[in-house]
């Protein structure tokens, strides 16, 4: 049974829309995906994949509070009685399973209360939660999405021999069929300068938009499209700090606020350089994967598995998001030598249809849950 917990739709619920079809054709492997809020659009994405849903959660928002200070520890305090409850049909869902396969903190939690054979699929260690370390001690394998995911575990004190690497995987088919379609949405209007794209499903202040922001006030010859949802709770006072810079002499009129694009591989086809200046530790880099496969030059930060994913100078270019100008000379680069962002794109694409392939992580994944389950 795999459960799904997170609280917007980013990389990890990518990975399971594009990756349990492939898991449940494996032999031996019956999935059952469950929501732990019950969210009917989200059920509805694997319901269409053939993949069974059973009812484990309670239906309530994702989030426990959009709030600070003692506001924010009196909403955690009135969320916790429907968590108990969402761990008690938890525990009861998984009594007719023979593993709990889940992906983020919350679901490691509260699966640790059902007593059953768990798989922990860790897509990340930022902001690790307390016993963080007890729990995965708890389960009988923790996958990690990348070298760099795999040596944070050992760092905070998970058994080197309870960890197995799985690189993420891309569904290099889907992802250009989609590309191929029309834009759902009109774009921004745009001219003559190239235009990079940043595509988040959340704007979030550890994604960096910020820094791009910053470096791109001394490259005037390009336009900036900022996909994610301005509106998200989560967003909060970071959303409007970029509208402020956005509004900055320098930038003004060249920044898009494009909103959440369910049509974002088209989004990322139309752009001409792609940029994830991440200043989190990044658990692997799935945009950027999904943009070479597109052929597309990207710029990603060195945090985290974002350096695993491109090779610089040869799939993209690597900056440090604390140093802005390293951020400004690869556009400037990229700008002013198209050739060269040309061979960057090619290359990104041939290189990214040989490395990640979701016939290699299904099988990888079912091997790890078929020794769970014999254990």
């Amino acid at each position: 049974m795999c459960t799904f917990g997170a609280t917007y739709g980013g990389g990890i619920l990518r990975v399971l829309t594009d990756g349990l079809p492939h898991l449940n054709q494996r032999p031996g492997i019956q999935l059952l995906f469950g929501d732990l809020y019950e969210r009917e659009d989200v059920k509805n994405v694997f319901r269409r994949e053939d993949v069974a849903v059973a009812e484990v959660g309670v239906r309530c928002a994702p989030y426990t509070s959009v709030r600070h200070g003692l506001a924010r520890q009196f909403d955690r305090a009135r969320a916790f009685p429907r968590h108990c409850l969402i761990a008690h049909r938890l525990r009861h869902a998984a009594q007719t399973v023979d593993v709990v396969y889940v992906h983020t903190y919350k679901e490691l939690v509260l699966a640790a209360w059902s007593g059953s054979r768990i798989v922990w699929h860790c897509h990340g260690l930022d902001g690790v939660p307390p016993f963080t370390s007890h729990l995965a001690g708890l389960c009988a394998s923790v996958i990690a999405i990348s070298d760099t995911v795999a040596g944070a575990l050992r760092e905070i004190g998970v058994p080197g021999d309870r960890i197995i690497t799985i690189l993420n995987a891309i569904d290099v088919e889907r992802v250009l069929t989609a590309a191929a379609v029309p834009p759902t949405t009109p774009f921004p209007i745009r001219g003559t300068s190239p235009v990079v794209l940043v595509p988040t499903a959340s704007i979030r202040a550890n994604k960096g938009i910020h820094v791009l922001l910053q470096a791109a006030q001394e490259v005037p010859k390009l336009e900036i499209w900022i996909a994610g949802d301005m509106r998200d709770p989560a967003a909060g006072g970071y959303a409007q700090h970029l509208l402020e810079l956005s509004r900055s002499p320098k930038l003004s009129g060249r920044v898009h606020f494009i909103g959440f694009r369910p049509d974002i591989y088209s989004v990322m086809r139309s752009a001409d350089i792609v940029c994830l200046p991440s200043v989190c530790r990044e658990g692997f880099g799935l945009a950027a994967a999904e943009a070479m496969v597109l052929g597309k030059p990207v710029i990603v930060s060195n945090r985290g598995a974002l350096q695993d994913v491109v090779q610089h100078g040869e799939t993209g270019l690597i900056i440090d998001p604390d140093i802005p100008q390293t951020l400004t000379s690869a556009l400037q680069r990229l700008i002013t030598d198209s050739q060269y962002a040309q061979r960057l794109g090619a290359h990104a694409a041939s290189y990214a249809r040989l490395r990640f392939s979701y016939d290699r992580w299904a099988d990888d994944v079912a091997a790890v849950l078929h020794h769970a389950a014999r254990r």
